[in-house]
């Protein structure tokens, strides 16, 4: 393990796991190839889970709403970023926003289907938007809350499942974002 040093008092603020090794990342890869090209879920199947991330945005967005918790995930962004208070608050703003918009039916239109008629009697065209299955997201350190969350979240929106990778320096912010989504 590296410590992470809060460099607001030198204090280390917590552990950081190094992973080089492949051994250490074969359960994470096994685990990705288990998963169907079809992915968790599409428009065929599981499509209640549609609704589920609706509710779970919902709940976030919610959550993103108490001062409290704004506050900490400032705080936690300017532990780790050299940003000011207003570039950090912009960040958790526009989270919050993608959060709001997602919430109920909305995950649900972002696997809209087409059907367009055809140049002849009883010929269509029609069309599905069906995940890719195994994806793998890596996340730049600049952005520490809003891409990774925003990326994660269209990715598993889709039915893809992810493995997550961002800079170990920054990585407290997004530990503490998937821990809220569970909440």
């Amino acid at each position: 393990y590296e410590d992470l040093i809060d460099p607001l008092n030198g204090k280390v603020i917590g552990k950081i796991p190094l992973t080089s090794e492949a051994d250490e990342i074969k359960p994470f890869v096994d685990s990705l190839k288990a998963v169907p090209k079809s992915g968790l879920h599409n428009p065929l199947k599981n499509p209640e889970r549609y609704l589920l991330y609706g509710k779970v945005c919902k709940n976030v967005a919610n959550l993103m709403e108490d001062p409290s918790v704004m506050e900490f995930l400032t705080t936690l962004l300017q532990r780790v970023m050299p940003k000011s208070t207003a570039q950090c608050v912009g960040e958790i703003v526009v989270t919050k926003k993608f959060f709001e918009n997602f919430s109920g039916d909305n995950v649900r239109y972002l696997a809209r289907s087409f059907a367009n008629p055809g140049d002849h009697t009883g010929q269509m065209s029609q069309g599905f938007r069906f995940p890719y299955g195994p994806a793998c997201l890596i996340a730049p350190f600049n952005f520490p809350i809003e891409i990774p969350a925003l990326q994660l979240m269209g990715a598993l929106f889709m039915g893809n499942k992810l493995l997550l990778k961002v800079d170990s320096k920054v990585s407290l912010c997004t530990e503490q974002f998937v821990r809220m989504l569970h909440y």
